[in-house]
């Protein structure tokens, strides 16, 4: 038993040298013992420059991403949506005209907003625009977002046909009655 009690004491020394023992730079190299006749002239400023390589870049940070630029991104989507936003909620024919210069921006989401803009807007007015935008776009699921926007605003209105006029007929009678 008493054996045991110091194989146990050796193991909890053991660990706790482990734990507290100062870690090991992971950059350190074991160093190599060569005896300065047998390393020619060449070899040592190889290793040199290696050596000033190795140490360049480890002192070199990465370059973080630019965050100046996602910012403005953001802040373009900001501003994009919110001049979308409000020819929208003109509900006129002016909102068209508003929401154009967006059709075409570098911004694939700006884009899509505009799109979407015009489709709540729903003023045939922008169908012609709709199209022409999606002539000049490159990304083929694009083109066919702006052609499915332009086809839903040529839709006749249902307020527009025989149906509609019947029932807002039927409406306006049952209610004079």
């Amino acid at each position: 038993m008493k054996n045991f009690s110091f194989v146990l004491l050796g193991l909890v020394a053991w660990v706790a040298l482990v734990l507290f023992a100062p870690p090991k730079a992971k950059d350190e190299e074991p160093s190599k013992v060569v005896p300065a006749e047998t390393t020619s002239a060449k070899a040592r400023a190889t290793a040199a420059r290696e050596k000033q390589r190795r140490e360049k870049s480890e002192t070199e940070a990465p370059e973080p991403a630019d965050k100046t630029t996602t910012e403005a991104a953001e802040a373009h989507r900001d501003e994009a949506q919110a001049a979308i936003d409000a020819a929208v909620i003109t509900y006129s024919p002016e909102g068209v005209k508003q929401i154009r210069p967006w059709l075409l921006d570098a911004d694939p989401e700006v884009r899509m907003a505009a799109r979407d803009g015009m489709v709540q807007l729903g003023e045939p007015d922008a169908i012609p625009l709709l199209r022409d935008a999606a002539g000049k776009l490159k990304e083929h699921s694009e083109i066919a977002a702006f052609h499915e926007a332009a086809d839903l605003l040529a839709l006749p209105a249902w307020s527009e046909t025989t149906e509609a006029k019947d029932a807002i007929a039927e409406i306006i009678g049952d209610s004079v009655q």
